[in-house]
């Protein structure tokens, strides 16, 4: 059970048995997600509150202390995997590259040089094994820097859209501060919290269907995987189900909306 994600799921159920309570003291229809608060906690109805997240998500960091000249991606907007997120000012890290290599060239010959005294046996073989060790020295060197040059780029690990740019170009950032926050809208999963009696008919593959609080859209999907085990204070269980998208003009509810799941194929 992931902590975070039962007490929110805990809390939007009381907040909503809340409400109910107050609706029914005036004499009102309770609303959907208090009805659902009761369902949840009774399983009477076969509801069962429910969150939608992406499966991929991160904020990235940068791995540098310098500057920023580039963040061409702006909030809201598209990219595919592999565009360039953020870009750095590496002239100095350049340089040190380019220096490194030299001084792989300069050894290697120097290395090729003393091989060919110790053919005449014109060189001792200590000097020889003190020069082929220190090419082994200025190459790894010399690696070193060109993966801290790698990182002067941030591209997309997978295609998705920027949530949040947490810096802006021309700041000067250091080691592991975070940049921007990127998330796949149209790769998502549903959180479900179920009472732990449920799982002996809810298995992979069940149909359900989520009803989102925030649009009142409905959407089909199917449970995908149940988490291995049952919260021991509340006795509820977290199953994980994978929304159906009916066709590309219509969009996914977005990560971090709520709502109540129905399971059609359960017998209550």
């Amino acid at each position: 059970m992931h902590p975070p994600l039962l007490a929110l799921l805990l809390a939007a159920a009381m907040a909503g048995g809340a409400a109910h309570a107050q609706t029914a003291s005036a004499g009102a229809v309770p609303t959907p997600a208090s009805r659902l608060a009761v369902d949840t906690a009774t399983g009477g109805s076969g509801q069962a509150r429910a969150i939608v997240r992406a499966v991929r998500e991160a904020t990235l960091s940068s791995r540098l202390a310098a500057r920023i000249t580039q963040m061409p991606v702006r909030e809201g907007q598209a990219f595919n995997e592999g565009t360039l997120l953020v870009a750095f000012d590496c002239e100095r890290q350049l340089a040190e590259a380019r220096a490194a290599a030299a001084a792989v060239q300069v050894q290697s010959k120097m290395v090729d040089t003393n091989r060919e005294l110790d053919r005449f046996e014109s060189i001792g073989k200590n000097d020889l094994l003190v020069s082929i060790a220190q090419l082994d020295k200025v190459t790894a060197e010399a690696e070193a820097l060109n993966a801290t040059v790698k990182d002067c780029r941030i591209v997309a690990p997978f295609q998705g859209r920027v949530v949040q740019h947490l810096a802006r170009a021309h700041e000067a950032v250091s080691p592991s501060q975070p940049l921007l926050k990127i998330v796949d809208p149209d790769d998502l999963e549903v959180d479900i919290l179920v009472p732990s009696t449920w799982l002996v008919r809810l298995k992979p593959g069940a149909p359900l269907v989520l009803t989102v609080d925030e649009t009142g859209g409905r959407w089909k999907g199917q449970i995908e995987r149940v988490t291995p085990s049952i919260d021991p204070v509340s006795r509820t269980a977290r199953i994980v189900g994978k929304l159906q998208q009916p066709n590309a003009s219509t969009p996914l509810p977005l990560p971090g909306m709520s709502g109540y799941a129905s399971f059609p194929g359960r017998t209550h």
